[in-house]
């Protein structure tokens, strides 16, 4: 792995990028389960704005953006300057000189290059990052995001606690919104027109750090990677205009109960699925985002209907009270 890194560094960058998408592209013929997995759910969700080359693009996307990964990591501030569109820089400079605690979120789109966000802006964000199982690829994970320059906070020890003491801190803090979560701490979300269940974490951390939600979307400019990405501020979500019955539940667990979770968790994948449709091919649809993996790979191999699958399962749980 790491003579490999050292490889993608030695490249240009336009040719570390075309291997990706060729590598890419081989998955997209060589792995048809994945492809099968990722056509479910973007033909279900996208509709009449599928195309079979979409799905294609999407697969040819990710291998490019992690060879991107590498060699915009290794960049200096000046380049690295250079190969970002700023938009929307005032919601940023609003939301930093309002006084209130600061939560960013985004979602599974060039997530990666968006770890930049530092780098870029001059601004601290603290985000808490999983662990890989192999530490010697751990250490080389921790060297390329350690790039970025991101605070990276240790995923066990207390995810919200951890993240409400930054926020009343006054950090910064990141967050990755489409998530499934536990099964115990989930409600549903409407996500891309289907029930997608949601990790409530991000709007409970919101709500109890009384933060003002700064939405930042990361688009390949044009869909050609190894050019230049836009960084997209959107206008701020305050999460004091979702009401204070959060201040009932005292536990991640019980957050679900809570109508300001809820509407929270809903306004913000709105907005993400707004995004997703700009550019549907940049996000990362390998995700099982509406269903478990397990689920998924029996919906494909048995040719089940994967929009009943998920409604199905949104009525269940509403039905056994499990979750909202």
């Amino acid at each position: 792995m790491k003579a490999f890194v050292l490889i993608i560094r030695a490249l240009p960058r336009r040719a570390a990028v075309r291997a990706g998408r060729l590598m890419g592209l081989l998955a997209w013929l060589c792995v048809p389960l994945h492809r099968k997995i990722a056509r479910a759910q973007m033909s279900s969700v996208l509709g009449a704005g599928y195309r079979e080359s979409l799905l294609r693009e999407s697969f040819m996307h990710q291998g490019g953006l992690f060879m991107d990964m590498i060699k915009i990591a290794y960049m200096n501030d000046d380049e690295l300057r250079d190969q970002v569109v700023a938009e929307g820089r005032e919601h940023l400079e609003g939301a930093l000189a309002s006084g209130r605690n600061v939560m960013i979120i985004a979602g599974h789109m060039n997530w990666e290059i968006l770890g930049h966000t530092p780098r870029v802006f001059g601004i601290e964000v603290c985000v808490m990052a999983d662990l890989i199982k192999n530490p010697a690829i751990q250490a080389i994970s921790d060297e390329i995001r350690s790039r970025c320059r991101i605070r990276l906070l240790p995923p066990k020890g207390g995810m919200v606690n951890r993240y409400l003491e930054d926020l009343r801190d006054g950090r910064i803090v990141g967050l990755i919104i489409d998530q499934r979560g536990k099964r115990e701490n989930r409600l549903f979300c409407d996500v891309l027109g289907l029930p997608a269940p949601t990790n409530p974490a991000p709007a409970y951390i919101a709500l109890k750090g009384d933060a003002l939600i700064l939405p930042l979307a990361g688009f390949n400019e044009g869909g050609r990677q190894g050019g230049r990405y836009i960084f997209r501020w959107y206008e701020p979500i305050d999460s004091r205009d979702f009401g204070t019955d959060h201040s009932q539940v005292h536990s991640l667990g019980e957050s679900c109960k809570s109508g300001a979770v809820r509407d929270l968790s809903c306004a913000m994948h709105t907005w993400l699925s707004s995004v997703i449709r700009e550019q549907p091919e940049q996000w990362f649809w390998l995700h099982c985002r509406w269903l478990r993996r397990s689920d998924m790979k029996r919906i494909v191999r048995k040719g089940l209907d994967f929009r009943k699958s998920v409604a199905e399962q949104a009525d269940g749980c509403l039905t056994d009270g499990k979750v909202a």
